[in-house]
């Protein structure tokens, strides 16, 4: 596969930081000494350009040697943006509180929700014949149009994710949290053959002054015009 190659960046120009934290360095080389970090959303004017490219988790970029408030060095092109992006703190502060994914933008047919608090967040998912069915515990952090949940802990409903247990511990499961409909997470169970879900990324989009959050990465229009998104249950301004 080809790696992604990134905008062209100019010396000279203002650009912005994109990913969450980023070492500043003495030499444009992964193993060139620390001098400092700048982090999501600092804006930085460009000094100077590294001779080639180089290939970083996927990304081809030069190096370019940036000039913030608080340092100068060497950062990797593959983090740095042309456009506006908003501090890592600026992103928290518009997410917390509920998100419901429902139809746009009628707001119809609503299901799984998001609740954020700090840098915290809790998943639920829910189906309009059981209830609620899963629910997922875990930390987040954000970069410049994403955010990476880690989820530590998963909750099932085993009366909905196991239709034949087949092990003692899934048999007692399924008999003891049996409920034909619930919105309560005191249905809810660990169960070892459903480990903790590990982290997934999850894309943020502003369209008509409103917050969307969406399962994969699209172009801005696309995502714009899409059917369903997760909003903020108010359907409020972030």
């Amino acid at each position: 596969m080809g790696c992604k190659k990134t905008p062209t960046i100019e010396v000279g120009q203002t650009v912005y930081i994109s990913a969450t934290v980023l070492n500043a360095r003495k030499t444009p080389t992964l193993d060139g000494e620390k001098v400092g970090k700048v982090k999501l959303g600092d804006q930085v004017k460009v000094l100077e350009r590294s001779e080639k490219e180089m290939e970083i988790d996927g990304i081809s970029a030069y190096w370019f040697r940036i000039q913030s408030p608080t340092v100068t060095g060497w950062v990797f092109g593959g983090y740095l943006s042309v456009n506006k992006v908003e501090s890592r703190d600026a992103m928290i502060a518009a997410l917390q509180g509920d998100f419901v994914y429902c139809t746009l933008p009628e707001r119809l047919d609503c299901s799984n929700t998001f609740s954020f608090e700090g840098e915290s967040f809790v998943f639920r998912a829910y189906d309009p014949y059981t209830g609620i069915t899963e629910k997922l515990e875990g930390k987040y952090d954000v970069f410049s149009d994403h955010l990476v949940l880690d989820t530590m802990i998963r909750l099932v409903r085993p009366s909905v994710y196991i239709l034949y247990p087949q092990t003692d511990e899934e048999r007692s499961a399924y008999y003891n949290a049996y409920f034909g409909y619930s919105e309560s997470d005191e249905h809810l169970i660990s169960l070892s053959t459903f480990p903790v879900e590990g982290k997934k990324d999850l894309f943020f989009f502003v369209c008509n002054d409103k917050l969307l959050l969406l399962d994969k990465k699209q172009e801005s229009d696309e995502a714009c015009k899409t059917k369903y998104a997760y909003t903020k249950s108010s359907y409020s301004s972030p």
